[in-house]
């Protein structure tokens, strides 16, 4: 049976803002785990409307995109970095090395911290779709050119549609560097850059789905034995309509943690993928809706309602209950009772998602003190 555990202090990290910035320091904070050094540790950090999702195994640490939100409210790669920094300050044995730092795709809310990680910490392992244009093109660039800059000692790949292999993925030393000498984790690509227009119908903010780089995310599946997560970046509806039709036959999409796609978007999780995976828990990476800003969750909507309840229909096990807003669109929000094992870092800070090999888990949170 699965203990969820709320941490209702936030531990603030020793990283320091300048003076004439306002920052959220609440967000940057690591709820506390377990002494356990044979777990996979899923940690959804809370970068604020992003994504960045640090993976703990006995052996190593990879890294899913690096934020996030930058306004004069919050800072994420210094959310980003402190909590990496703490991470590594207890894991000593890692040398502030991540054998793997993968981005979905080219969009600046998961490439903004790009510089402050390859920056920091070594990094022996690179993907991407890739891909050089979007809002993020920048930071995806900038990973590309560091891969360059360090051949000798860091590793990169592009991860196309075309060359991943029907239903099971794609993996190789690159994408799934971990070795761990007591479990192994398996990490594969389900999905990468699309290379030719499928047709996809619709036109949104001017641009085909073929068009919009969040079809093109990496979308990766992690095994620690019997534990498994799936991690969607901002994949939308026709290509995840596309990804669940290339599983037919196979329980590929069958996980127990799902990276809820496109922070909660409207149109980032469908409910014959939520069948597909039949998940045990969901983690929603948004910022507050009370950061009423131009580029922010409350100006997208996000978690979208229908999306909460969608998870919290499909999702058989409790959390401790929590009112929380949710979105009905942009710029409007209502509360709403969360009592399934859905979790969002708007509401609960940095989530932790622990796990044993035999696939028991424990989830840990450092709860927002303004909620």
């Amino acid at each position: 049976m699965t203990r969820i555990l709320l941490f209702l202090g936030a531990l603030t990290l020793a990283t320091a803002c300048a003076p004439s910035q306002v920052r959220d320091t609440a967000t940057a904070s690591n709820p506390p785990v377990s002494a356990d050094n044979e777990a996979m540790r899923i940690h959804f950090v809370d970068v604020g409307q992003g994504l960045g999702v640090l993976l703990e195994f006995p052996c190593a640490a990879m890294l899913i995109d690096t934020g996030g939100e930058q306004d004069g409210e919050f800072d994420s790669d210094a959310a980003l970095t402190g909590y990496l920094d703490a991470f590594f300050a207890r894991r000593t044995d890692l040398h502030r090395t991540l054998a793997l730092v993968a981005l979905t795709h080219p969009h600046i809310d998961h490439t903004r911290g790009v510089a402050a990680v390859t920056g920091r910490y070594t990094i022996l392992n690179a993907i991407d779709n890739g891909m050089t244009h979007g809002s993020g093109g920048a930071g995806q660039s900038e990973l590309q050119q560091f891969a360059r800059d360090h051949a000798a000692t860091t590793h990169y790949r592009a991860v196309h549609l075309e060359e991943i292999p029907q239903p099971l993925g794609l993996t190789d030393a690159v994408i799934d560097p971990i070795r761990c000498p007591n479990i192994d984790p398996q990490i594969h690509a389900l999905w990468g850059q699309v290379a030719t227009d499928p047709g996809w119908p619709g036109i949104r903010f001017g641009k085909t789905p073929f068009q919009n780089a969040n079809n093109h995310s990496v979308v990766l599946r992690v095994d620690f034995g019997k534990a498994s997560a799936l991690f969607t970046g901002d994949l939308e509806e026709p290509a995840i309509r596309e990804l669940v039709k290339r599983s037919t036959g196979s329980d590929v999409l069958n996980v127990d943690v799902y990276q809820v796609g496109h922070h909660g978007s409207i149109n980032g999780t469908l409910p014959e993928l939520v069948a597909a995976m039949t998940p045990e828990f969901a983690v929603f990476s948004m910022g507050p809706a009370t950061r009423q800003l131009t580029w922010s969750a409350w100006k997208y909507g996000h978690p979208r309602k229908e999306i909460v309840d969608m998870l919290q229909a499909g999702i058989a096990r409790q959390r401790e209950p929590i009112n929380v807003q949710v979105g009905l669109q942009g710029e409007k929000f209502v509360p709403h009772k969360v009592e399934k094992a859905v979790y969002g870092t708007a509401w609960d800070g940095s989530v932790v998602v622990e796990a044993t090999a035999d696939g028991q888990f424990k989830v840990v949170t450092a709860r927002r003190p303004t909620l």
